[in-house]
């Protein structure tokens, strides 16, 4: 049955077309996040990259969203460091990720996670709008393994890192771990979004994490939340 076009949230409304680049080597997943991209109305723009390419076009700043495929995700770990801020938002497509990128799945730079198992028009639809609102989109299977395998690896009281946070930066923490986006978690608060936006990355830089992603996972293996 043909789905109909997806219509962008007030998160795109008013602003220019989004361009989104993807880095899958995979033609026939490639032609298909095309094919699906193609039918969101707010998506101005489609740019398929090779790995070789990769540093050049993130310097350029040529996509507002990167979709790149599990595989190809270690790259970002040298390109976060080479074009430092002008990294565009992440999406990384694949399954069981966790298992197969556990040493690096905090350090690599991303801003959610779309399960290949379960892409659709309308996942794919709902994975970008949340990370263009700032929110961290990620598989239920996902947020479930890691709740469940960082909460086991908690250390004892007393070891490893210890963490100083404010009790405002306790409360944004908690909330970045709901998923929310600067706008919730500034409605949450009772302040402005840049003084949330201000709260975000006071915790990241306490947490020493690149990403919301990272400080959530961090978080959790130290028993923070």
């Amino acid at each position: 049955m043909h789905q109909p076009t997806m219509t962008a949230k007030s998160a795109q409304s008013g602003s220019r077309p989004l361009k989104v680049a993807l880095l899958v080597p995979n033609e026939a997943l490639a032609t298909g996040l095309e094919t699906l991209l193609g039918r969101l109305d707010y998506v101005g723009g489609i740019h398929c990259w090779q790995s070789a390419q990769l540093l050049e076009s993130l310097t350029h700043g040529e996509c507002d969203v990167l979709i790149i495929a599990a595989d190809q995700w270690d790259l970002l770990g040298e390109a976060n460091e080479t074009v430092a801020g002008a990294l565009p938002r992440v999406l990384v497509l694949g399954d069981q990720l966790l298992e197969t990128h556990g040493k690096d799945f905090s350090s690599l730079p991303s801003d959610g996670f779309l399960s290949m198992a379960e892409l659709s028009l309308r996942s794919l639809d709902n994975a970008l709008q949340r990370v263009i609102s700032g929110e961290i989109p990620m598989p239920p299977h996902l947020a479930r393994y890691l709740l469940a395998g960082n909460r086991s690896h908690v250390p004892p009281s007393g070891s490893g890192r210890s963490f100083h946070l404010t009790g405002r930066e306790r409360e944004t923490l908690a909330l970045l771990a709901d998923g929310l986006s600067n706008k919730q978690i500034a409605r949450s608060l009772g302040i402005s979004t840049h003084g949330a936006k201000r709260l975000v990355g006071a915790v990241l830089l306490k947490l020493g994490s690149p990403n919301r992603t990272a400080a959530v996972v961090t978080a959790m293996k130290t028993g923070l939340v």
